[in-house]
């Protein structure tokens, strides 16, 4: 029976060589609204169920079914089978856009840094804030750096830290980095994702800070006094008054009024961006009383003033004549100067809330870390220290 004639659909019997036929089938125009698509079968009867089927499938679908070629629907066939019906092609096609191709473009690891810095500058971040993020960010520039930042996982992250051998606070700051700089990235849509929030932080133990003992801050200011006399002010604001190391060197002369009997930390000074008035304890007025210029900055630059104070805590070793100094401790607490503030002044005055207005801190964190570090009878001997004290532990002639 001669099959009935499909408007669009054309089959043709065709010879290759002399004994050989085969039949042609051309799905035109009409027939499949776009591209024309053409097939060849051993038989009439496999050309006509192939018509069939198209035919089928385009009253199931319409003309769309023929905008596949061949090996795109055995590509699709395979799609769905690894899918195994967890989810549709269209949601595993836009889960690929959204992860492989960030919409705002791939960028190297390296060049999310750079913007980033860029945009904190922006933001007027302290200058101590970007010395941090540069130095954490170019440590992280050597693992990371050429790598496309979404295709940063959180195992990469993991297997880095693993390898190193830092202590556990030095890997709680870069993953808190890493966040930081995901979340950057999250917002200017180079990725989706922060791996890095997902990366397990190391426990750090609760231990009390690191202070200086009366007789250690004593050989502090006598080192200090007898080697380098202008580094006397910010020293003894930083033992008696507990301004942070960058404020005590942004500070100038200006701020301090021995006749108010205090210290103001301006706004753009202090680490918390809140102006705080800090007062001057009776032994420190004592030493921002001698003479000096009370002019201009109180201390050096903040990287000047690190090296000058490990210096005076590092001691000499005895050469020759020379006899050397003694080192001031054999390990130098963390922050030791503003530590020792917080834990004699708490110890003096037993509230947290008034020694967290002085420090620029919230009463909990007084609280949590410096009650009962110090023993009662050194509190009276650390607000006593005054120049006087001094003549008995005057630090050896000679080089400094």
């Amino acid at each position: 029976m001669k099959k009935k004639a499909i408007p669009g659909v054309g089959i043709f019997k065709d010879r290759a060589g002399k004994d050989y036929q085969f039949w042609r089938v051309r799905l035109g125009k009409r027939f499949t609204g776009g591209k024309v698509v053409k097939k060849s079968f051993h038989t009439h009867k496999a050309a006509c169920d192939w018509v069939d089927e198209q035919k089928k499938a385009k009253t199931e679908n319409g003309a769309r079914v023929f905008e596949l070629t061949p090996p795109q629907v055995a590509e699709s066939v395979d799609a769905f089978k690894r899918i195994g019906g967890k989810a549709s092609l269209t949601e595993v096609v836009d889960f690929w856009f959204k992860h492989a191709c960030p919409v705002g473009g791939t960028k190297a690891f390296e060049a999310v840094t750079s913007e980033f810095l860029k945009s904190r500058e922006a933001m007027n971040c302290k200058p101590t804030t970007m010395r941090n993020y540069r130095s954490s960010i170019k440590i992280l520039n050597e693992e990371f750096g050429k790598e496309e930042i979404h295709d940063i996982r959180k195992a990469d992250i993991e297997d880095w830290i693993a390898e190193s051998d830092w202590e556990p606070r030095t890997r709680r700051n870069y993953i808190v980095t890493l966040i930081t700089l995901f979340n950057y990235a999250i917002g200017s849509e180079y990725c989706v994702t922060n791996p890095a929030e997902r990366v397990p932080r190391p426990i750090l133990d609760d231990t009390p800070p690191g202070i200086l003992t009366p007789p250690q801050a004593i050989a502090l200011l006598a080192a200090t006094g007898a080697c380098m006399p202008e580094m006397i002010p910010g020293i003894a604001i930083g033992l008696f008054a507990g301004l942070r190391r960058s404020e005590v060197c942004a500070l100038d002369w200006s701020e301090i009024d021995l006749k108010a009997k205090t210290i103001e930390v301006k706004a753009a000074k202090a680490k918390t961006r809140q102006r705080r008035i800090v007062t001057i304890q009776d032994n420190l007025l004592a030493w921002l009383e001698k003479p000096c210029l009370m002019k201009g900055p109180v201390a050096p630059d903040v990287d000047v003033f690190g090296e000058r104070l490990k210096h005076l805590v590092k001691g000499r070793k005895p050469a020759g004549d020379d006899p050397g100094r003694p080192a001031i401790v054999h390990e130098w607490p963390h922050n030791a100067l503003r530590h020792s503030f917080g834990s004699y002044h708490y110890a003096s005055f037993k509230n947290e809330n008034l020694t967290a207005a002085e420090m620029g801190n919230s009463p909990g964190v007084v609280f949590k870390h410096y009650r009962a570090v110090v023993k009662e009878e050194e509190v009276a001997a650390y607000w006593a220290i005054r120049p006087g004290q001094l003549a008995e532990t005057e630090a050896p002639a000679g080089k400094c």
